[in-house]
């Protein structure tokens, strides 16, 4: 079976949640293609660099210093239309080429195909748009399923059961996507790690858009610097090694994620959905730093935080101090299904028996 995985280049997220699909596809023996563009595809390349990549347009978000990143990517839709159709083109050139059996795009809504079984990956049905421009939200969602609708199949990487939901109103469906929906389980690239020595009192990762990313870094640092804690700084700079600081790595690929965070008390990120799966898989506390107005961030980060899950701070008020403070009274993902891995195997069970349709107006 040959698959094209295509994760999409907004932040690194959506590359880091393929990676226990990729080897679940390995270990099957399937011929595994890679195609995006950006820090996304570079991130793929250093954890399986044996595999084939290919290139596809970028999407090219620029994002706000301030204000709403919902209302800024709105304003971008034009352009992101069109980098959709010419990544449909480039897709339909691949499958042609490539003998392509099965396509598993993460939110790349141009990778599908007529020809080929193809299947979209999302964790946000419900897009969340800020209350002063609630009217926009019925059109920009509207837009939204109608181009997962291309895929006939939607995963959702989240538990099926609404009381263990960890997106809670992101995945909730629009009724004509009801059918397409299976949930497969929260996607990580770590295992969980019991009984290792604590070397660090505090992890920082760092990720997300420019400038938001070194905005946060700078705040971080200051405090780090003075805190008397034992911390390393992982930078998230994927592209570029960048000036070399004190207890600072640019970048780490999973398995030396794994093991600083398994050696840590406490980590401190962003609260995009895919760490929000790290710190389930981990088992790990946490202080997130919602990226500002990035409304999904600052959805989950409030829901777990009322939930006594996990400590939230916005990243104008971020006090470490205070934050190493009150972090012990969060309880982490301790409450969540152990095994959750079989939901996604099942499924891949389903996809790869898929029998390919025949090309577009073949006889």
């Amino acid at each position: 079976m040959r698959v094209l995985i295509t994760p999409l280049d907004w932040g690194l997220g959506h590359a880091t949640r393929c990676i226990p699909i990729i080897r679940e596809l390995l270990g099957r023996g399937c011929t595994v293609f890679v195609a995006g563009n950006g820090d996304s595809l570079l991130l793929l390349k250093k954890e399986f660099p044996s595999l084939r990549y290919f290139d596809l347009p970028a999407y090219d978000p620029v994002y706000p210093s301030g204000g709403s990143m919902a209302i800024k990517m709105a304003f971008q839709v034009p352009k992101f239309l069109t980098a959709i159709r010419n990544e449909h083109r480039t897709i339909d050139s691949l499958i042609q080429t490539k003998k392509i059996d099965l396509i598993i795009s993460d939110n790349r809504y141009g990778c599908w195909s007529s020809r080929v079984p193809s299947v979209f990956i999302t964790h946000q049905l419900n897009i969340q748009i800020p209350r002063s421009y609630e009217w926009l939200s019925r059109h920009v969602n509207a837009l939204h399923t109608k181009l997962i609708n291309k895929f006939p199949t939607c995963w959702i990487p989240d538990f099926p059961q609404d009381h263990d939901s960890l997106t809670g109103e992101l995945s909730k469906p629009d009724k004509s996507l009801t059918s397409r929906i299976v949930h497969i389980g929260p996607l990580s690239k770590f295992d969980r790690v019991t009984g290792t020595t604590t070397d660090y009192d505090v992890v920082c990762i760092l990720s997300g858009p420019e400038p938001q990313r070194t905005i946060l870094e700078e705040k971080v640092m200051i405090q780090l610097e003075g805190s008397g804690l034992r911390y390393l700084v992982v930078r998230g700079s994927y592209s570029k090694e960048g000036e070399a600081l004190p207890n600072t790595v640019s970048f780490l690929n999973s398995n030396g994620l794994q093991d600083v965070i398994s050696r840590s008390s406490f980590v401190i990120a962003r609260s995009g959905y895919s760490t929000i799966m790290d710190l389930v898989a981990m088992r790990k506390k946490a202080i997130v730093i919602p990226t500002p107005g990035q409304t999904e961030q600052e959805y989950l980060a409030k829901r777990w935080s009322e939930k006594g899950v996990l400590l939230s701070m916005t990243q104008d008020d971020f006090n470490l101090k205070k934050a190493m403070d009150q972090a012990a009274k969060y309880s982490g993902f301790e409450n969540v299904p152990q095994d959750y891995t079989e939901l996604l195997r099942n499924e891949l069970d389903h996809a790869l028996t898929i029998p390919t349709l025949p090309p577009i107006n073949s006889k």
